[in-house]
């Protein structure tokens, strides 16, 4: 099944509209190189900033060589000034006595060359050739440079050229002509406006003028300005009484600090990070009534790259069904607030199976509704019982009631074989029943009141509460709650027999798993196994064409999915831009 955190961002990038590439602007600057005049002004500015900057060099005083083909060596150099220049990494200290590519020897004559390859070595800029070499006298192909200029930006900022254009849109024609690990790199240099032709030529070598301006545009990326933004979440405006944790501290990029009361988020934001942030926080803590309580709020950055609360409040009325009561149906309903703000509010209904919360109160109004309706299993007798709640920041309704509902929490989710999942795993340290209801809807927030027993919900819904006995005659709709009356939503099996049989099958890998992890989007669970192989079992009917997503020890992603053969099933790579 899904992997909670990758989960959550897979369905909600997909939404994420398309970014528009900045323009870079490029400060006025000269030089003294006749040989550059007839390039356009922006070029001649680019190779002049760099210049400026001690990055570049001209092969004379007045001569730039701009058609000259650059050697790997000269990219290494200019790499490795920007990046002690701009103070992003320092000259390791045993630059002269340690080797870092095999053909540079620390006695190498070319001492600038051999200071710049350990800096460009030790930063993971630079890497070589696969037998270590760093071949400093050939040339550089323009797929490779897109690597380069990728790795370079990930190793700089933590954030490669592919991560930031992954929602631009690019119009490269000839990218299938590279070799499939630079096309992305390729498709971002485009997308984001450092490379502007469509035809990149990705086998061809690249000019001096040509890499100067490449990295003259790609250092607004690996080295933006950035600015500050805090953002502070108060307790009691989000409907808490008080904060325990942040559940998911150690799986976000922000700076959180948090106490009792408040929550202090803060972080340093590019200009590129507009149109990519997506981060979220998960709080824990007490309800206004005392209960245990969770909300998930999502963040984003507004024009002026600072941190807001990116959920709008739900005005929206939601049923809360006379199950949920233990009753059948309601007959009259009386709403009043506590705090005495407003007139009560009596209504009288001919045996209505839901009541409509209304959101119209004010944000943390604790309300008090008394519902009176029939139970017709005890020969239609007519009860009476009381609930608190409020409507929060978001428009969620908190009940007063010690049982949770998690329908809604993102780290929970039920399949048609009747598991309940947390944060990727089968919960299996709660006992779980099974109740039929007369429909798949009503059950978002509602749970059972603190003084019924689990005996008699059972007793009410007519059930033992397991799946074996589970009476499909008389419902397809599914409730599961577990021995703390905690609700996980409703299933609906109207389609089915009856709840999935699970069955399990073998995965060949493609790579080494050892040490890779593997997400499943779709009704597996995926475990790794010690002969290498992946067991996945199957907890529902939408197998073939599952998404798996194979993450390496260097945090590259791999796309599959799951096909069926007439010998089983197996794994067939797939875009990754298909899912995006």
């Amino acid at each position: 099944m899904e992997s909670t955190m990758k989960s959550r961002l897979f369905f909600t990038t997909c939404a994420v509209a398309a970014i528009i590439a900045p323009i870079p602007t490029v400060e006025a600057a000269t030089t003294n190189f006749t040989d550059i005049q007839s390039y356009s002004l922006e070029t001649q500015q680019h190779i002049a900033n760099l210049v400026e900057k001690q990055i570049i060099n001209g092969v004379t005083p007045t001569t730039f060589a701009p058609k000259e083909e650059i050697t790997r060596g000269q990219v290494v150099k200019m790499l490795g000034r920007f990046l002690v220049n701009s103070g992003i990494a320092t000259v390791p200290n045993d630059w002269e006595t340690t080797q870092y590519f095999i053909d540079i020897s620390p006695q190498a004559k070319d001492r600038e060359l051999l200071k710049y390859a350990a800096v460009v070595k030790s930063t993971g800029v630079f890497n070589g050739k696969l037998d270590g070499s760093l071949d400093s006298a050939g040339t550089i192909s323009r797929e490779n440079m897109a690597l380069v200029l990728d790795r370079a930006t990930q190793a700089m900022r933590g954030k490669s050229l592919v991560d930031i254009a992954i929602f631009s849109e690019d119009n490269v024609v000839d990218l299938f002509d590279a070799k499939e690990e630079a096309q992305e790199a390729i498709r971002a240099l485009n997308a984001l406006g450092i490379s502007n032709v469509t035809e990149f030529n990705p086998k061809g070598n690249v000019q001096r003028v040509h890499f100067a301006t490449f990295l003259s545009k790609a250092m607004q990326y690996m080295a933006p300005d950035y600015t500050e933004s805090t953002i502070t979440l108060n307790a009691s405006e989000l409907g808490f009484s008080s904060f325990s944790e942040v559940t998911n501290l150690n799986e976000t990029s922000l700076n959180i600090n948090f106490s009792t009361t408040e929550i202090t988020i803060s972080g340093d934001f590019a200009p590129d990070d507009f149109d990519t942030f997506f981060e979220w926080v998960d709080l824990k803590g007490k309800d206004l009534f005392g209960n245990e309580h969770f909300v998930s709020i999502d963040l984003q950055l507004n024009e002026k790259l600072q941190l807001e609360v990116a959920i709008e409040k739900n005005t929206i009325s939601e049923n809360l069904p006379a199950q949920a009561l233990l009753m059948d149906s309601f007959t009259k309903a009386t709403l009043k607030s506590i705090s005495g703000s407003r007139e009560p509010v009596t209504q009288d209904f001919v045996n209505r199976s839901v009541y409509s919360v209304s959101k119209n109160t004010n944000t943390n109004e604790i309300m008090e509704l008394t519902l009176t309706g029939v139970v017709q299993n005890t020969g239609s007798k007519t009860v009476t019982d009381t609930i608190q709640y409020y409507i929060d920041f978001a428009g969620n309704i908190v009940l007063n009631q010690s049982a949770q509902n998690f329908t809604l929490d993102y780290r929970y989710y039920n399949t048609v074989s009747g598991d309940i999942f947390f944060n990727d795993e089968v919960i299996k340290d709660r006992t779980f029943y099974y109740l039929p209801v007369p429909s798949y809807t009503y059950w978002d927030f509602a749970t059972f009141q603190n003084d019924a027993t689990i005996d008699e919900i059972l007793a009410f819904y007519q059930t033992d509460g397991t799946k074996k006995n589970f009476d499909f005659t008389k419902s397809k709709y599914v409730l599961i709650i577990d021995e703390n009356k905690n609700v996980y939503g409703t299933l609906d099996l109207s389609e089915y027999d009856g709840f999935f049989e699970k069955y399990t099958f073998e995965l060949q890998p493609p790579m080494d798993l050892t040490n890779s992890e593997i997400y499943g989007f779709g009704d597996v669970i995926l475990e790794k196994q010690s002969n290498g192989k992946i067991l996945a079992t199957a907890v529902g009917f939408d197998v073939v064409n599952s998404l798996i997503v194979i993450v390496d020890e260097d945090g590259s992603e791999y796309y599959y999915e799951i096909q069926q053969t007439s010998n089983g099933y197996k794994l067939v790579e797939v875009d990754e831009e298909f899912y995006y």
